[in-house]
């Protein structure tokens, strides 16, 4: 029931005391409705990508009907279609980091939508109707790693409808980006604060005689259960139809029968007997289909009319061989002797060697035919005997000829190439007969490659941490510490040290860092970047990464009025020192000194990549004055 107000005969009702009476029976269903714990989306307001194509919006489904934490009601009767591309203070929900993302949520809230305007006695406008209406909001978390960013906070007085994931330069939000695990459904009543009658139950022992409580006991008797932890059935109370050579009719009974029976060693009935066996062909002995026991004496048969002597194998000399080429024996035994004594020969004209066959051997300037390999060895000799022509055997450098290398040496001689080399030398290096012998002139390097090649890499003092490296690609040169370009990732040099790096290029300057202490890394996690084009600012370095930055602002207000002013409205803006990765994550202010008429602190508005805008409201006496300095700490 609901509060209630006594109204009297000739009472002259006043315009709040009518409002109050209503206001109080409304209230009076609302708390009925969040003291039974009613809350929640019943039906409708569910999400889909935006259709026919889709865009950065999100399509709510109709009728949608809830009821928030405060028992209000909240309707829709046709499909809403939600913008995710800004949130409800109008800043971007964009991600601007390649490698991360962000969650921005959509919620219902309730409002009253006000109509028909009327004039009262005092000459004001009101609005006489004042209906149950609804908002959509869209709230936005702040960037991070793809896995690793957080979701917006459930806020006290709305519904989250879905979290939707955005993603860098996405123009579409598709049925993947949407998540409903964290949906604010329709709850009635919490099992919680139901009742249950448990004192007749014989195996379950709630915690508390609540419904919740007793289904949290069920399922863990039947987590137990299914995972063999606890209540497992014994398996004399399982029953089962007696098969074949099982009689048991439970499943410790049959289980016994098999254990027993095949393991027996009776004769007549031995296991064996019992486990089949399907037909296995072969030649000249076969097995038919049975069981193991009667394939087993097949075997044992077979094997024992086999084995004429006494060790079962047989003699290479009782096993005959056809005379074939040279081999003129005729069983096993002698064909090998007599191989192994052919080809050990050294007769002239009939050597070993004219038995061995070789086939076609190419080359330049010489090739070996098919033969044999008598044949082919003494060709080989023939044409080392043809070769040396010098006395020691040995070339002249003018006479021997080497092939072109590409990046090295030309086609030529050995005398020529050994010229070419002392040429290339003395081109990049100072001669020996110079103060400076053997140390580079200028460095000339032509094209090494694509993508990212290395230029320079100095490991210095020997310090790996240290350890410098020059790389160059299409649009910038890269020096770099403790840092390897690997092709696809940036390798350290020595684990859990941080490294770091500057990239030139022709339209900007860039110092790097990087303190994640991972093996490899795509992205520094922290840069300062300095624009040098004439079409960007270049009075401050554009920040990376994680960014944290305190500053100074104030205010101060005056009033030159006899009469005191309240709502006097003040700002002001602040221009960060560094330009943000994007809008910061949040902005604190701290006072350092304020007048003690100064009430809160100023409310930051609007910020962007580039600073915020403050304002705020004071009241303040005759002539009189107030002021606030402070501190403001930004973090993106």
């Amino acid at each position: 029931m609901s509060n209630r107000l006594d109204f009297f005969f000739r009472q002259r009702v006043s315009e709040a005391e009518l409002d109050l009476a209503f206001a109080q029976l409304e209230q009076a269903d609302r708390n009925l409705a969040s003291d039974l714990g009613v809350h929640g989306v019943i039906s409708g307001a569910v999400p889909a990508p935006h259709s026919p194509v889709p865009n950065l919006s999100v399509d709510l489904t109709a009728p949608g009907r809830a009821y928030d934490n405060l028992g209000q009601r909240i309707f829709f009767g046709t499909g809403q279609t939600v913008d995710c591309a800004v949130d409800l203070s109008g800043i971007p929900t964009d991600v601007s980091t390649s490698g991360s993302e962000r969650w921005v949520g959509i919620f219902l809230r309730f409002t009253r939508l006000l109509s028909e305007p009327r004039t009262d006695g005092n000459s004001q406008q009101v609005y006489f109707r004042r209906d149950e209406s609804f908002e959509l909001v869209v709230r936005q978390a702040p960037e991070g790693l793809v896995g690793q960013a957080p979701k917006p906070a459930i806020q006290p007085d709305e519904l989250l409808l879905c979290d939707v994931r955005r993603r860098p330069g996405q123009t579409q939000i598709l049925a993947a980006d949407l998540d409903t695990s964290r949906r604010q459904a329709f709850i009635f009543a919490r099992g919680t604060s139901v009742a249950v009658e448990s004192g007749t139950w014989d195996v379950l022992s709630p915690s508390s005689a609540t419904v919740q409580a007793a289904l949290d006991e069920v399922d863990a008797e039947l987590a137990g259960h299914f995972s063999g932890a606890a209540r497992r059935h014994d398996a004399s109370t399982v029953d089962c139809k007696p098969r074949g050579f099982i009689t048991g009719n439970t499943v410790q009974e049959a289980v016994d029968d098999v254990a027993d029976k095949l393991s027996s060693t009776a004769a007549g009935t031995p296991g064996a007997s019992l486990v089949g066996a399907d037909a296995v062909p072969g030649t000249p002995n076969l097995l038919p289909a049975g069981t193991v026991d009667a394939q087993l004496s097949s075997l044992l048969g077979f094997l024992n009319a086999h084995q004429g002597v006494a060790t079962g194998a047989h003699h290479a000399s009782a096993v005959g061989a056809t005379p074939h080429g040279y081999v003129t024996s005729a069983s096993v035994q002698a064909q090998l002797q007599e191989v192994v004594t052919r080809l050990g020969e050294t007769t002239a004209g009939s050597p070993g060697t004219s038995r061995v066959g070789g086939d076609v051997l190419a080359g330049t300037p010489h090739s070996l035919a098919a033969g044999n390999l008598r044949q082919q060895v003494a060709a080989l000799l023939g044409f080392l005997n043809g070769h040396v022509t010098q006395g020691a055997g040995a070339h002249a450098a003018s006479a021997v000829s080497v092939a072109d290398t590409g990046d090295l040496l030309g086609a030529g001689t050995v005398e020529a190439a050994l010229a070419e080399i002392l040429a290339a030398f003395s081109s990049g290096h100072y001669r020996s007969n110079e103060t400076a012998a053997g140390q580079h002139r200028a460095i000339l390097q032509p094209r090494l490659g694509s993508g990212r090649v290395l230029l320079l890499d100095a490991l210095g003092v020997g310090g790996a941490a240290a350890r410098l490296r020059l790389y160059a690609d299409n649009d910038s040169v890269w020096f770099t510490l403790n840092a390897a370009w690997n092709g696809s990732a940036w390798a350290r040099d020595t684990s859990g040290a941080a490294a770091g790096g500057f990239r030139l290029s022709r339209n900007e300057a860039e110092f790097l860092h990087d303190a994640s202490l991972t093996a490899t890394f795509t992205t520094w996690t922290r840069t300062l970047r300095l624009p040098l084009s004439s079409t960007t600012s270049n009075t401050s370095f554009e920040l990376a990464g994680s960014v944290r930055e305190v500053g100074r602002l104030g205010v101060q207000y005056s009033n030159s009025d006899t009469a005191a002013h309240d709502n006097l409205s003040g700002g002001g803006s602040v221009t960060f020192r560094s330009r943000f990765p994007a809008a910061p994550s949040s902005i604190t202010l701290s006072p350092y000194a304020s007048a003690g008429s100064f009430v809160g602190n100023p409310t930051v508005m609007v910020p962007d990549r580039d600073g915020f805008a403050f304002y705020c409201h004071q009241t303040i006496s005759a002539l009189g004055a107030t002021y606030w300095f402070g501190a403001y700490t930004a973090v993106a």
